[in-house]
């Protein structure tokens, strides 16, 4: 009896209306996982939140509770695809010579912007950023917030050791980057042929070998 009064208190404390926080994380994956497909297999606008909500047997009012609008939602997918594959480049540490170091990460950047859902988040973006700019600012801050600061510290760790000789880390950080990604993810967004490993791997070395030919320390005879 005193295990029925329990269980009885239990359900009355429970406010109406309210899922379980787990039934509620595993509600929003449904939402992203049915939203992640449909937004970068048709497009953001082509993509509605009645299409999203059918998929997962919801209705749009399920949606809304969770997500303001469209844009919230896309903007949460785009959160979470480059969050899942941004490379941990924390783990590439100075124990090594400034060349193998600056290819390890260069390689790890490149296969972080060229994995197939990383692409086609790019695609998306640049298809509406005529209708929709804030989206490709979207995919600018995720990228800053994430990839960017990671290669600036890098190169501030090779400045002070004294391998590397930089003014501007920031800038540098972003030239390399750019060295790096920028025809290769042209290319991919493009649908042009995929990168063998072979070649993603002479990309990031003559890439690296442009960048460390401008910044290691020069003598006091040379210019």
């Amino acid at each position: 009896m005193a295990g029925v009064i329990t269980a009885a208190k239990s359900t009355a404390s429970r406010k109406p209306g309210r899922p379980p926080r787990a039934v509620g994380v595993r509600l929003a994956d449904q939402i992203l996982d049915a939203a992640q497909d449909l937004f970068l297999k048709q497009g953001y606008e082509a993509t509605t939140v009645e299409e999203i909500a059918a998929r997962i047997g919801a209705t749009k009012r399920t949606i809304y509770v969770r997500f303001v609008d469209k844009a919230q939602l896309f903007r949460a997918v785009v959160t979470r695809v480059l969050h899942a594959r941004r490379p941990r480049l924390n783990t590439i540490g100075l124990d090594r010579a400034v060349e193998e170091r600056l290819t390890d990460m260069g390689a790890a950047v490149l296969r972080y912007v060229l994995d197939p859902d990383v692409v086609s988040v790019s695609r998306v973006v640049t298809a509406e950023a005529y209708r929709f700019p804030e989206l490709n600012q979207m995919i600018e801050e995720q990228a800053a917030q994430g990839v960017t600061p990671a290669i600036e510290r890098i190169l501030q760790e090779e400045v002070e050791s004294g391998r590397l000789d930089l003014r501007d880390i920031r800038l540098a950080s972003r030239l390399l980057f750019s060295l790096l990604t920028g025809l290769p993810a042209k290319d991919a967004g493009r649908a042009a042929r995929p990168l063998s490993q072979a070649e993603r791997q002479r990309w990031v070395r003559g890439a690296v070998s442009l960048f460390l030919d401008g910044t290691r320390p020069r003598s006091s005879g040379q210019r």
